[in-house]
Order: C-alpha cells, then sequence, then structure tokens
C-alpha cells in the first residue's frame, strides 16, 4: 500500500456506511408508498430485494439490519396513505 492510497475501512466505518445508505434507501420508500398504485409498491418490494442482495452481508449484525429492512419494507409496503 502507497501512502496516497487510504487504509480500509474498519468493522465500524463499513457498518456505518450501509446504515447510512439503508436510511437513504428508506427514505425513498417511504416517498414512493405515498402512492396507491399497487405497481409501484410491488416495485419498491422487488428494489429493496436488490439492493439488499447486492450489500456484502459479513457477520450477523448485517445480517440482522438486512432482516430488519426486509421487515420494514414489508410492513411499509402493506400500509395504506391518505
Amino acid at each position: 500500500m502507497t501512502q496516497t492510497e487510504s487504509d480500509p475501512l474498519d468493522d465500524f466505518s463499513r457498518l456505518h456506511a450501509k446504515l447510512s445508505a439503508l436510511e437513504i434507501v428508506l427514505g425513498v420508500l417511504i416517498g414512493r408508498l405515498s402512492e396507491e398504485n399497487p405497481e409501484v409498491r410491488e416495485d419498491v418490494k422487488r428494489d429493496v430485494a436488490a439492493i439488499l442482495a447486492g450489500l456484502p452481508i459479513d457477520g450477523p449484525s448485517e445480517e440482522m439490519i438486512a432482516a430488519e429492512v426486509r421487515r420494514a419494507a414489508e410492513v411499509l409496503t402493506s400500509v395504506s396513505i391518505g
């Protein structure tokens, strides 16, 4: 490693980055759920599943986060707004 290369992220930094990303995703999810179109809700479920499938989940804490995101997406897509 050269001095210009950054150090790899420690576990806490990786976890914080993932939590921040998931927070953004959930914010978008809530915004899209304001639509009553069932097709949009199905799109949201697919989007969340695709995002979670792309995350490198390493360890029980990250698996717990992914499970909580899945649960939250299920709850949010079952709520009717308006």
